[in-house]
């Protein structure tokens, strides 16, 4: 039996800001105590919104872009027009086969990609990531687990090219993966997934980002830090 289930970046994410967190959210199971409401926290809600909307976008299911990425409209237009596919989910189990998303049992690690355009003539699959706010070193995980996915999915791709879109600082940054380095990658995030596995002691990594964390005491959660 996995105790985890897949592992995701947020997962993986969340476990380097604090492992006691992650143990209660993905241990334990444990919900939210405090998360605040769209009318106090509303910084909280908003990439969700703008995900949502641009996904509706590429979806064809609207024509206008939220405010937040009006200024991209021209260039998502032209990605729409190529065929850009929205919201490819992937997961795979401890041999790196791709198994349904839903795989508690085997899956060993998922997520979504925001939207990915194949270039078949030119053997590259271009994937990009919608981020609001700031750049954080954190992000550049979720590009390696994508580039690898990418490559994992399509056999023909040679070469992944990863972007994320920092919507508010009008700013990209792009990685590139080549096929080459693909067991490299799959070594790399082998370790990744051992290093959150039970059992550890999961300590508490108290620091500025307790004051949001929704199991902090402050928020009525279980965790007896701030």
């Amino acid at each position: 039996m996995n105790p985890l289930g897949p592992l995701s970046y947020s997962g993986y994410s969340l476990y380097q800001k604090c492992p006691s967190a992650f143990k209660r959210k993905y241990l334990l199971k444990e919900k939210g105590a405090g998360k605040p409401s769209r009318e106090e926290a509303p910084q909280m809600y908003r990439g969700t919104d703008v995900h949502t909307n641009v996904e509706g976008f590429f979806k064809n299911e609207h024509h206008d872009l939220c405010e937040e990425v009006s200024f991209y409209h021209d260039w998502m237009r032209g990605l729409r027009t190529a065929g850009a596919i929205p919201e490819m989910e992937f997961c795979f189990d401890k041999d790196w086969n791709r198994v349904p998303f839903s795989d508690e049992e085997n899956g060993l690690i998922r997520g979504f990609i925001d939207l990915h355009l194949p270039d078949k003539e030119n053997k590259i699959i271009h994937t990009y990531e919608w981020k609001t706010g700031k750049m954080y070193p954190e992000h550049s995980d979720q590009r390696h687990l994508y580039g690898m996915a990418t490559l994992l999915i399509y056999d023909w791709c040679q070469e992944a090219h990863v972007t994320t879109v920092y919507t508010d600082l009008r700013d990209n940054v792009t990685v590139k993966y080549p096929r080459d380095m693909l067991k490299t990658y799959l070594w790399m995030w082998e370790r990744k997934i051992n290093s959150v596995r039970p059992p550890q002691p999961y300590p508490m990594r108290p620091s500025w980002k307790c004051r949001s964390c929704q199991f902090s005491k402050a928020r009525g959660g279980t965790c007896p830090n701030q």
